[in-house]
């Protein structure tokens, strides 16, 4: 099934959701997870600095034939790090060809890395250094809709690299003139998100910016206080690539913007997040709803139909539908590209819990309907 033809979205009733596939790694705590745009792989970062690679082509086929059953999950991959994992994204036209089988990575204190899927060999670096020519770690990174430029976010910079020729960045812009200069994007960059026609990024002291392809920035805004400004960390386009979404540490809230009109948010999703862990949200191929996770292991489907995005903090229905996914914080949110498929992943650090509950990464089929884009 090609999206080019059809999206999916999911289904108010949600009493059919059914876990179809559980990774039974419960030791480690997940801090990320992604699809692959195949969707037949899921990487997933965990906190002992290590990046999993699930191969759960079996699970979507025997889904997509109408096979309905839980199967375990085991890593194909496992790649370890010396530093810590700061961050990762997939080739945007990763496939099962080994040519194109491949990931960004970013870890302290080292170069970007594309690596294998298969062995977890790097197969190309790409570093930047400061004035002081010394190397920076990227705390963010992304690539371009094509496929041919990858953008790292760094303390103070913003690069663009080309993913076909190695070493230092294509372009390398200074995200503010100077650590007293109240211009510019402010903060270490923590989030990059990026369409065919902007970059979008964010920062740890809770600033947002669009760039432009050539990593020049078009307009810098603040999160409103009354949201939890005090650091994003997850940044997502919506599917209609002119709302951008931001969920910020110790923040009630998942706020949006719509790019056109930047003068105040257009949506306002309630999501209790007093915590500074990150934690992501996702959406269905449609745009309609937005999974999120909780801090008590539940995952909300909001309806973006009830928004009227014509008016200033709208806020999505008050009373969402809403299922029991884990034991504990659900830190890993990510939809598959062509099913209505949802991994979740969980964790989180317990000092005075002699008990603490399984962590785990998950795929869940939920009801979905189909319609010609």
């Amino acid at each position: 099934m090609s999206n080019n033809a059809y999206l999916y979205e999911y289904t108010v009733g949600l009493q059919r959701i059914e876990c179809i596939a559980e990774s039974d790694e419960d030791c480690v705590i997940y801090r990320a997870v992604e699809w692959s745009p195949d969707g037949t792989m899921l990487a997933a970062s965990t906190d002992d600095s290590t990046l999993r690679i699930y191969d759960v082509n079996t699970q979507v086929t025997q889904y997509a034939s109408g096979e309905h059953g839980m199967s375990p999950l085991a890593a194909y991959t496992t790649i370890a790090h010396a530093g810590t994992l700061l961050g990762f994204a997939w080739y945007p036209h990763m496939n099962r060809d080994p040519a194109a089988n491949c990931f960004i990575e970013s870890v302290r204190d080292h170069p970007l890395h594309l690596c294998d899927t298969q062995t977890g060999k790097v197969r190309a670096s790409y570093s930047a250094y400061d004035a002081y020519d010394t190397l920076m770690s990227a705390t963010a990174v992304a690539f371009s809709p094509d496929g041919t430029s990858i953008y790292a976010g760094y303390a103070t910079h913003i690069g663009r690299f080309d993913v076909h020729r190695e070493g230092p960045p294509v372009e390398l812009t200074q995200t503010t003139p100077s650590r007293r200069s109240r211009d510019g994007l402010k903060g270490i960059v923590s989030c990059l998100a990026t369409n065919n026609t902007h970059i979008a990024s964010a920062t740890l002291s809770g600033q947002l910016a669009l760039h432009t392809p050539d990593t020049q920035i078009a307009c810098v805004w603040r999160v409103p206080v009354e949201y939890g400004g005090t650091g994003v960390t997850h940044l997502r386009w919506a599917p209609n690539n002119i709302h951008v979404w931001a969920a910020s540490r110790q923040s009630e809230f998942i706020v949006a913007w719509d790019i056109r009109d930047l003068r105040a948010p257009c949506a306002v999703v309630r999501r209790p997040g007093r915590t500074m862990q990150r934690m992501q949200f996702a959406f269905d191929a449609s745009g309609r709803h937005l999974a999120v996770g909780q801090m008590d292991g539940r995952i909300e489907f909001h309806d973006l139909n009830a928004l009227d995005c014509d008016q200033s903090n709208a806020l999505v229905q008050d009373d969402p539908n809403s299922v029991q996914a884990h034991g504990d914080l659900v830190a890993g949110v990510s939809s598959h590209p062509y099913y209505p498929l949802l991994a979740t992943a969980s964790g989180q650090r317990r000092f005075c819990d002699p008990n603490p509950a399984p962590n785990c990464l998950r795929v869940w089929s939920v009801p979905a309907q189909y319609y010609c884009a």
